[in-house]
């Protein structure tokens, strides 16, 4: 949100300077960051494991559309992407397994 230019550079994308795309830009990547954060901060202070889900979701569909964009649309692969994403997924779905199951 602070530093759009040099999140569409980490990401890849072509810095779109000025309207629609410069806000969808911003808004599409400040809320996947912000329901990370928030899900898993909730997640290790309420010790619940349904807030790791969210995370563990967007990450795993993350690396999906990873691989679909290369299987189907001949995109590059990227492993210094596509591993971290498979391994935090991984981790969060340990972290859930790990966190008791509160029932209401």
């Amino acid at each position: 949100m602070t530093n759009p230019d040099r999140a569409a550079t980490f990401f890849g994308y072509a810095f779109p300077n000025t309207g629609l795309g410069l806000s969808s830009f911003v808004g599409h990547s400040a809320s996947w960051a912000l329901t990370i954060a928030l899900c898993l901060a909730l997640g290790l202070i309420r010790k619940e494991r349904s807030w790791f889900y969210p995370a563990m979701m967007l990450f795993g569909f993350f690396a999906l559309g990873r691989i679909a964009a290369s299987l189907f649309h001949g995109a590059p692969v990227h492993p210094e992407r596509l591993l971290p994403e498979l391994a935090f997924t991984g981790l969060l779905y340990l972290a859930a397994r790990q966190t008791p199951h509160t029932s209401r």
